[in-house]
């Protein structure tokens, strides 16, 4: 089961991928590749709504995504892109359930959205579309630091499971091979840890400088047009311009309203 030897005896293109469950491969037809008028819409500021309740993106295409949201995990495809702002006190017992109840109730289908939550005050986000000629990357980024971590020191620590959270989006417009989405996670993490480092952000229980908070949340979301893009490593331009874009929201967002990163 091999896609060389699929494709010499069916003279069709597949793609190989592991059973979710048990250790045997599958094999999935590929379609010829179409760009519809739809699909060449590049996604942006505008398609972003920001009120004090969440923030909110959809697409008018589903965008293939790696993500860590509470609701929408893992790879898959999505349209809609929520952040949520919720109270300090909110119950974190079984925050995916009640996140899929949010979701129903405000008319967002759960089969196709990703939903973060965060404690801090929304109006505080910072965004901006970054350009490259073969690419763009539209990063947003909410920033709380209340409850700020270095991961290095975290054994033996009790560290509760509140909201204040570093929420990141990150809207590639073009194509991302597998290895490029979890390259792109990884960049973008390497970048947010340099910005706390160079903000001076400290956990408060070891007094180091944090890496993140215990509740930090991360989406890559591309569009799959345009020239593939195979790595996202600091050494590429995709990776570099993530590293960028990801530094430069998170100091934006932190150095505006710092007293917001109390919560």
């Amino acid at each position: 089961m091999t896609e060389d030897l699929i494709k010499e005896v069916y003279q069709t293109e597949v793609t190989r991928h592991p059973h979710p469950t048990v250790a045997k491969p599958q094999m999935q037809l590929l379609p010829a590749a179409t760009e519809t008028s739809a699909g060449k819409t590049m996604i942006g500021p505008s398609m972003l709504n920001i009120n004090r309740e969440h923030i909110t993106l959809i697409s008018p295409k589903p965008l293939k995504t790696l993500s860590s949201g509470v609701c929408g995990a893992g790879i898959g495809w999505n349209t809609q892109f929520i952040n949520r702002h919720v109270p300090n006190d909110y119950d974190c017992s079984d925050p995916k359930r009640e996140m899929q109840g949010y979701l129903e109730k405000n008319g967002f289908d759960t089969s196709r959205t990703v939903g973060m939550m965060t404690a801090v005050e929304l109006e505080n986000a910072a965004y901006s579309l970054w350009d490259n000629e073969q690419f763009s990357i539209f990063t947003v980024v909410t920033a709380g630091t209340g409850n700020a971590t270095d991961s290095s020191r975290s054994v033996g620590a009790a560290y509760s499971m509140t909201q204040g959270t570093i929420n990141i989006w990150l809207f590639v417009n073009g194509h991302l091979t597998e290895e490029a989405f979890i390259q792109a996670i990884m960049t973008a993490t390497e970048a947010k840890a340099q910005a706390l480092r160079e903000l001076n952000i400290r956990d408060k229980r070891t007094d180091t400088i944090a890496t993140g908070t215990s509740t930090d949340s991360v989406v890559v979301a591309a569009t799959q047009l345009g020239e593939t893009l195979p790595y996202a490593g600091t050494a590429t331009p995709l990776g570099q311009l993530i590293g960028q874009s990801v530094y430069t929201e998170i100091i934006k967002t932190v150095q505006r309203y710092p007293a917001s990163n109390g919560q």
